[in-house]
């Protein structure tokens, strides 16, 4: 029964945007919270998109940049489908997606290095270069081809972006994990992380909803 009234979701966010009017919004109201590595002295902006036309996907956004520059950015994205709306894969993860999910990219030479594994893992990743700066493309989504597993808030959000470390740092596997821990997304009223699994308390400047980042 269920799988006769969901819905297969696989849009891209340059799709939604089209449909979705944005608004800035404070700390306290964002659907999705960012404390990226190496950004403590950037304050992140988040954005509300709403609903695209279908109103199959909500769209919510965090982003932080040193200067207009390659290096030190995080950008990354929200999307929640509707109840009994499931995704059925993941995105592609390579450079059209890349310079189409991040406007500051639409223009530059996009080289993805190191592809990401096909659809299907929770944590996927794609290494790519711009301006010399050595940056990765991720997602955290919840790929389900069994639409009747589809019960839980987490199972329909996936979260996904881009980040570029600065200049001279690595963007070695510690410093990944780093990223992943420093999202986090409100479910149910509770600020928790986009990753599970990891075993340390919220920041206390997440729990009190500031924007200034440690």
């Amino acid at each position: 029964m269920h799988a006769l009234i969901a819905f297969i979701v696989a849009i891209l966010f340059s799709s939604m945007a089209a449909d979705a009017q944005e608004k800035r919004v404070a700390p306290e109201d964002s659907r999705i919270l960012l404390l990226a590595p190496y950004l403590e002295n950037a304050a992140p902006v988040y954005q509300y998109f709403g609903w695209n036309a279908p109103a199959s996907v909500e769209t919510a956004y965090a982003g932080v940049a040193r200067n207009d520059a390659t290096p030190a950015r995080a950008q990354v994205f929200l999307n929640l489908t509707a109840p009994m709306t499931y995704w059925q894969r993941g995105n592609a993860l390579d450079a059209a997606w890349i310079r189409g999910l991040v406007p500051f990219f639409k223009d530059r030479d996009v080289r993805v290095t190191t592809p990401a594994p096909a659809s299907g893992p929770f944590v996927r990743v794609a290494r790519f270069e711009v301006d010399a700066a050595k940056c990765m493309a991720f997602e955290l989504r919840h790929a389900v081809n069994n639409p009747g597993g589809v019960s839980s808030l987490e199972e329909r959000q996936s979260v996904s972006g881009i980040y570029c470390p600065p200049d001279n740092v690595a963007l070695d596997d510690a410093l990944i994990q780093r990223v992943f821990e420093g999202i986090f997304v409100r479910r149910d009223g509770r600020i928790e992380r986009a990753l599970r699994g990891v075993d340390k308390p919220i920041p206390p400047q997440i729990l009190r909803g500031e924007q200034q980042q440690g």
